[in-house]
């Protein structure tokens, strides 16, 4: 895939967003109301909760907004990325781990992470070994099937067979919105990077047609099969999952008209892996200076995940905005 870039200045979220208790004294950021375009007051909309701040803290508060009961064996999905590419802060992961006792989960990838033992290499090159937390590569000794139902293409995600040893789930993602083709959000990190190294990936790429190389569809078709993923992570472990974004300062590398790094806006959490990444598309690219110019980075970044995902019946695309002081 290509990369490009992307991000709009602004100031972040503010009191002038109608935020309750928030003030410019507690952020540098504002982002315009009119930008959380799927922000509403419906009581049975889910919540996404909001700390207008990236720290070790901040994560935890926004972890324990949740009030996710952890049970057994506790699973953290992140990916480790690539060699020195964009990456989650290695510190801010130790927090959540810690304060969880969670196992570092993923899944290999293509090369250079398509073995374990070069995976986990990647991992330490960008911050992550055992000084933060345990790391388990899912796939390191096989796979397993999770069914999908009622799907629009796949009809199982094969992802690895470790994954059966997990009882609690966390998704945590830095959330990258003018980087790759495909914004980069929770909703990749339970479809695309729960994929087996090489069959698993391809088969979601190529909604169902191929495991053995790589043959990526068109966007609609593409982001159809990644929900199908989501769903069947979901339905493999029901109610034990929580979601977190973290909305970092990302330099844009996409080319996007008018995109700028936002600096560090802050961290979102939810139950609702659609309305969290939905939330944190309204940050960033509703922080763009015009209609026009929000609708040519949604189209360029395929933010349609967002609505096809609701329609496959794994979240939705309107939330309730709840800020954590």
């Amino acid at each position: 895939m290509k990369r490009r870039t992307f991000i709009k200045q602004t100031a972040g979220l503010v009191a002038a967003a109608g935020l309750p208790g928030l003030s410019l004294a507690q952020t540098k950021f504002t982002v315009d109301p009119i930008g959380l375009t799927h922000r509403v007051t419906d009581a049975k909309a889910p919540v996404v909760f909001f700390i207008p701040e990236v720290s070790q803290s901040a994560i935890v508060k926004v972890y324990d907004a949740l009030k996710q009961s952890l049970k057994g064996k506790v699973g953290l999905k992140m990916t480790f990325e690539t060699p020195g590419g964009p990456h989650l802060d290695p510190q801010l992961v130790k927090a959540l781990a810690q304060h969880t006792q969670a196992t570092l989960i993923d899944n290999n990838c293509f090369s250079p992470r398509d073995t374990t033992e070069k995976h986990l290499a990647v991992a330490k090159e960008n911050g992550f070994d055992a000084s933060i937390a345990p790391i388990d590569i899912l796939d390191a000794d096989g796979h397993m099937d999770l069914p999908v139902s009622k799907g629009y293409h796949l009809k199982f995600l094969r992802t690895g067979s470790h994954f059966a040893n997990y009882d609690t789930l966390i998704s945590v993602v830095r959330f990258k919105a003018h980087f790759l083709d495909f914004y980069g959000g929770t909703l990749k990190n339970l479809s695309i990077c729960m994929g087996t190294g090489v069959e698993g990936k391809c088969h979601i790429h190529s909604a169902g047609e191929v495991m053995d190389h790589f043959s990526s569809r068109d966007d609609q078709t593409a982001c159809e099969s990644m929900s199908d993923a989501v769903k069947a992570s979901m339905e493999a472990k029901p109610g034990r999952w929580v979601f977190i974004n973290v909305i970092d300062a990302f330099e844009p590398q996409d080319g996007c008209q008018s995109a700028q790094n936002l600096g560090n806006v802050g961290i979102l959490g939810s139950y609702d892996p659609v309305a969290v990444d939905q939330a944190a598309i309204d940050i960033t690219f509703g922080a763009a200076p015009n209609a026009e110019v929000r609708a040519q980075w949604e189209e360029h970044h395929s933010t349609m995940l967002t609505a096809i995902a609701e329609r496959n019946g794994i979240g939705k695309t309107h939330y309730r905005l709840s800020v954590i002081q």
